[in-house]
């Protein structure tokens, strides 16, 4: 069930009334049944794997924290974390395995036993590289002793399956939502409501729409065209490929995260923060501070800490980061370009620490001269280093991916032809001036978001009153006007429903 339906509108605002209207004791219910009907909606036979890593982690907690013996402990919680990455490595991985195996052993005895795989419907199920990743970390924490696992099972279900973040994120933590949930299942029903953060909710669902149905999907347009004649194509069109391609990736993502952070807040909620402009980024460091926060950061307490972090000299430090991000390429997918994606981010870390433990000795600890210029030239060389590794990213294989890195740096023929390309590309001369105003909208508002430390859309809500919803009046129409008209456009699924 996409957001930008009107199943999905639906499902929210029945839920709404029926999460507001009933007891305290029934909320959970409501809750519960939200999570089941956006689940069975999207992909019924899918439940059962969510149903089993719920069961399954939820139990593999309650017994291990009653375990005195740390080995055994320890076995149990490796057993169980296993088996749930197991079943995500078998469903994610299986297109590549399926090649991986026809190619091994011709197309005899390997076809027919995948056949049978697919006729088990061996698809990945909606959510899985999220919620999983979620089960994972409340396990860990329960054994580790952070915070004590939750004896309900009904509220640690809601946890895993919460359906704003369920198919695409944020990744939440169980010592940030079981909290808010425990809250909010008490509370009495003329206490539940809280006008400010229902309209700071409506905010950030409006924006999610603008980013996704105004500007991500528009831009596809072009993406796609572009993409799909790459061995043709010169310097010209790979940059406005890859630049577009920078574009929809991030309203697309970031849009989804928006919606579903405004979503939980109209149920009381609040989600962690998955982006924070990662495009203003001084480097590849702060890049991935600010983008998909939730996955970066749970890839450094669970992998990059327990490997030694930085705690056991700088080789050890760069070869944890080379499997952090081996293992930030492999959640994404199991083509080989994924992999060269993430190891290509981990080698640039790797310069990047080298560079700043070398220049620290040179300068001794004298200040920095002309600190503001060299941040604005860092933040030119990393959103230019990132987007070329968007290249990679959405490249089908690595041969496509090389011809598309050679063509944009040695196939330059100038501007000459470049206005009627580009209106030829899919998109008309209307519909491409729609996608670069709403762009530049949406930089002017993450510029201010920058300055002031907010989420965008709290920050729309804390503006002056008429600054406010003169925003939202603006996102509104655009929205309404704009999200369903132009050639070629179609409302296409979310990037990362497919991770």
């Amino acid at each position: 069930m996409s957001f930008q339906s009107y199943g999905f509108l639906g499902l929210v605002a029945v839920s709404l009334c029926l999460y507001y209207a009933v007891p305290s004791r029934m909320r959970l219910w409501v809750l519960l049944a939200a999570n089941a009907a956006f689940f069975l909606w999207a992909d019924a036979v899918s439940g059962i794997w969510l149903l089993f890593s719920i069961l399954s982690t939820w139990g593999c907690a309650l017994v291990a924290e009653r375990l005195k013996s740390p080995r055994a402990k320890r076995l149990l919680v490796v057993s169980c974390l296993i088996l749930n990455f197991g079943i995500l490595a078998v469903f994610r991985y299986f297109p590549v395995w399926e090649t991986l195996i026809n190619r091994t052993f011709g197309h005899g005895l390997a076809v027919v036993r995948l056949d049978v795989a697919r006729r088990m419907n061996l698809a990945a199920p909606i959510g899985i590289s999220f919620y999983t990743l979620q089960a994972a970390g409340y396990l860990l924490d329960t054994a580790s002793g952070k915070y004590r696992a939750q004896k309900h099972l009904g509220r640690y279900a809601a946890f895993v399956s919460f359906f704003p973040n369920l198919s695409s994120g944020p990744i939440e933590r169980g010592e940030h939502f079981l909290p808010q949930l425990r809250e909010a299942l008490t509370k009495k029903r003329r206490e539940l409501f809280d006008y400010d953060r229902f309209v700071q909710g409506l905010i950030g669902i409006l924006l999610g729409l603008f980013m996704k149905l105004v500007i991500a999907d528009r831009a596809a347009v072009l993406v796609d065209h572009l993409f799909g004649m790459y061995e043709d194509g010169n310097s010209f069109t790979m940059l406005m490929a890859a630049l577009f391609y920078s574009v929809q990736l991030y309203c697309d993502f970031a849009s989804y995260s928006c919606i579903a952070a405004g979503v939980a807040r109209l149920f009381c909620f609040e989600l962690i923060p998955n982006f924070r402009q990662p495009y203003f980024a001084a480097g590849f460091s702060d890049f991935w501070r600010r983008w998909h926060i939730s996955l970066s950061s749970w890839l450094r307490d669970y992998l990059y800490i327990p490997l030694g972090g930085n705690r056991k000299g700088r080789f050890r430090k760069y070869a944890n980061l080379l499997v952090v991000f081996l293992a930030s390429g492999l959640w994404h997918g199991g083509a080989p370009t994924f992999l060269v994606w993430g190891l290509l981010h981990g080698l640039l870390l790797v310069a990047e620490d080298f560079w700043h433990f070398v220049w620290g000795k040179c300068r001794k600890g004298r200040p920095l001269p002309f600190r503001s210029l060299l941040r604005a030239a860092g933040s030119c060389l990393t959103f230019s280093a990132v987007t070329c590794l968007w290249i990679v990213f959405r490249s089908e294989t690595l041969p496509m991916a090389w011809v598309c890195l050679k063509n944009l740096f040695t196939r330059w023929q100038g501007f000459a032809f470049a206005k009627e390309f580009l209106y030829a590309m899919g998109l008309n001369r209307t519909e491409f001036w729609i996608a670069v105003v709403a762009a530049l909208l949406l930089f002017i508002l993450d510029l201010v978001s920058e300055r002031t430390k907010e989420e965008p859309f709290l920050w729309i809500y804390r503006s002056p009153f008429p600054l406010r919803w003169g925003i939202c009046l603006i996102l509104l129409v655009s929205t309404f006007i704009f999200g369903r008209y132009g050639t070629g456009y179609d409302a296409a699924g979310f990037i990362y429903l497919n991770f």
